[in-house]
């Protein structure tokens, strides 16, 4: 984001974004694609100066991740909960999730969140690698089910010692 003003009004509304020197932010696809949706922002291109629609965005951005609209819709519905959602790549989930109220700059995300398809199958080493992970930096592991209406269903998984 070029704009200085606008850069820092949408970073400091929601968390949105990691800012950059000269007053940019960066976002992640489904950062940029959010406030497309919502009206945030414009993308234009550099080499004609059109206007990208949300539907052109999301088709180019697919291209390297085809299961991007997935993770935005469960990002959407994190969102839509008040809830603070930042990239969980690092962690090997697609978010870290902050309660209400609290942000990167105040503590920790005690959630990671990972969006997956109803239609997809997991296998218990699947579920026991994301879970363990969580565990071994203090987050809980929750898993965001997207059904084919586009709702999201949570589930959260924990590891217990006997």
């Amino acid at each position: 984001m070029p704009d200085e003003a606008q850069a820092n009004q949408i970073h400091q509304k929601g968390a949105i974004g990691k800012p950059l020197s000269g007053g940019r932010l960066q976002l992640a696809p489904t950062e940029a694609l959010h406030l497309l949706d919502r009206k945030k922002i414009r993308v234009i291109k550099k080499e004609s100066g059109e206007e990208l629609s949300f539907d052109e965005l999301s088709s180019k951005l697919s291209k390297d991740d085809p299961d991007l609209m997935l993770k935005l819709l469960a990002y959407q519905d994190l969102k839509s909960r008040g809830l603070v959602v930042k990239t969980g790549l690092k962690y090997g989930a697609h978010f870290r999730v902050y309660a209400r109220g609290e942000g990167p700059s105040t503590g920790h995300a005690p959630y990671l969140v990972h969006a997956i398809s109803e239609d997809v199958s997991l296998t218990t080493q699947e579920l026991s690698r994301a879970v363990r992970l969580a565990h071994s930096v203090r987050k809980k592991m929750i898993f965001a089910v997207v059904d084919n209406e586009g709702d999201v269903t949570y589930y959260s998984l924990k590891r217990e010692k006997l």
